[in-house]
């Protein structure tokens, strides 16, 4: 599951943390068409948030869904991993809800739900990549805003657990991206 976070997030406090970014038990759009952006098809490249260069292939499946195929690159060896994902416009809000299946050609066991990570792309073509910021996400399932559970201590998961109707409705809010740290990843199409 780290690989997951390194690959989806290298976000400090997820990649220092044991933590798995917050999920959702059923994918974000789930009550809407969800279909591949094709925005969002073809190769990306860009830095990471420590500056680190990246790659990003989204690949369009016939069953509806995208892979992507992450490359870090930098002066270690470089990681790879493999994601399925399902994308979905809720509101002005576009989620990739996403599922790791592979790091560095080993499979993964991967939660039970999906990890809901926001993407923006701008006018003039740049990607960027948020996850949920864990901290925001208990907050929200606490103060119930949301449905959900959190596992006890520090470092405890957060799960969003609403029905389809509500989940749909909560990340089609305005004030959602609030809920999402700083991009992990800024990406340029590659042509």
């Amino acid at each position: 599951m780290i690989g997951i976070i390194r690959k989806f997030a290298l976000v400090a406090a997820l990649a220092l943390g044991a933590c798995y970014p917050p999920t959702t038990t059923h994918p974000v759009g789930s009550t809407s068409a969800q279909k591949p952006d094709p925005a969002l098809i073809g190769l990306w490249k860009g830095p990471n948030s420590d500056g680190k260069p990246g790659y990003f292939h989204f690949l369009r499946q016939s069953d509806g869904t995208i892979v992507a195929v992450i490359v870090e690159g930098g002066p270690k060896a470089e990681d790879w991993n493999v994601a399925t994902l399902t994308t979905a416009r809720v509101g002005n809000n576009r989620i990739l809800n996403a599922r790791l299946l592979w790091t560095n050609g080993k499979p993964e066991g991967a939660p039970a739900g999906t990890v809901p990570v926001l993407y923006r792309i701008d006018a003039k073509g740049t990607l960027t990549l948020s996850l949920p910021d864990e901290d925001a996400f208990k907050a929200a399932i606490a103060a119930g805003r949301i449905k959900g559970t959190v596992e006890k201590g520090q470092l405890g998961d957060a799960v969003v657990a609403a029905d389809p109707k509500a989940l749909d409705a909560f990340f089609a809010a305005p004030g959602v991206a609030d809920l999402y740290s700083k991009p992990f990843f800024t990406l340029r199409r590659v042509e």
